[in-house]
C-alpha cells in the first residue's frame, strides 16, 4: 500500500480507534496477506524466497478497498477488515499461485480455506463480544482506498509485546 493511501487510512482510523478498546493495526503495518507461512527454518525461508521470484513478475492491477467486514461476521467479530471488489480477483489469483508454488516446491501446508482478499484493521480481545453502535456506524462511512498493486513481498513477522515487527525478505 503506498504511503499516501496508508496516510488516508490512518486518518480514518484515528477517528474510529477511540470508539472501542480493541487491538487496532498500527500505521505502517497495513498489508494484504496472500498466504501465512508460520514458523520456518532459515533454510526453508531461503528456498521460499527463490520459489516466489517468478510470482513477483505479475501484471500490475488496481485495488479499491471500499467496505468494512469482519471474521466471522460483524455481529460477533474476531477480526475487522477492509475489502473491496476491484482487485479481489487478481489478489485471489496471486494467492492461489503462491499457495500452489509453495506447496509444490517446499512441501508446505496447502491452504484449504477459501481466500478472502482483505486488509486487517483490528483484532478483538477474547472478552469483546460486540462492537459499540457508534463504532459500527462510523465504520459504515469508510471511504474508498485505491492504488495500483505492482509488488509482492515476503515479510517476516516478529511478535513482540509492543506489537509485530515486519521485515521485508523479498
Amino acid at each position: 500500500m503506498p504511503e499516501e493511501v496508508s496516510e488516508e487510512l490512518e486518518n480514518f482510523l484515528s477517528e474510529v480507534r477511540p470508539l472501542a478498546n480493541i487491538k487496532w493495526v498500527k500505521f505502517g503495518q497495513f498489508h494484504i496477506t496472500l498466504k501465512f507461512l508460520g514458523e520456518l527454518e532459515p533454510g526453508v525461508i531461503a528456498r521460499v524466497k527463490d520459489s516466489l521470484m517468478p510470482v513477483k513478475n505479475f501484471k500490475p492491477f488496481n485495488i479499491n478497498l471500499s467496505y468494512i467486514g469482519a471474521f466471522p461476521n460483524l455481529n460477533s467479530p474476531r477480526v475487522i477488515w477492509l475489502s473491496g471488489d476491484e482487485g479481489a480477483k487478481e489478489l485471489t489469483q496471486l494467492s492461489k499461485k503462491v499457495n500452489e508454488i509453495l506447496f509444490e516446491n517446499e512441501e508446505l501446508e496447502r491452504d484449504t480455506k477459501k481466500f478472502k482478499a482483505h486488509l486487517t484493521l483490528a483484532r478483538l480481545r477474547e472478552n469483546t463480544k460486540t462492537l459499540p453502535e457508534e463504532l459500527v456506524r462510523k465504520l459504515g462511512t469508510v471511504q474508498n482506498f485505491s492504488w495500483q498493486c505492482s509488488e509482492l513481498f515476503l515479510i517476516r513477522s516478529e511478535l513482540t509485546t509492543k506489537g509485530p515487527i515486519y521485515t521485508d525478505l523479498l
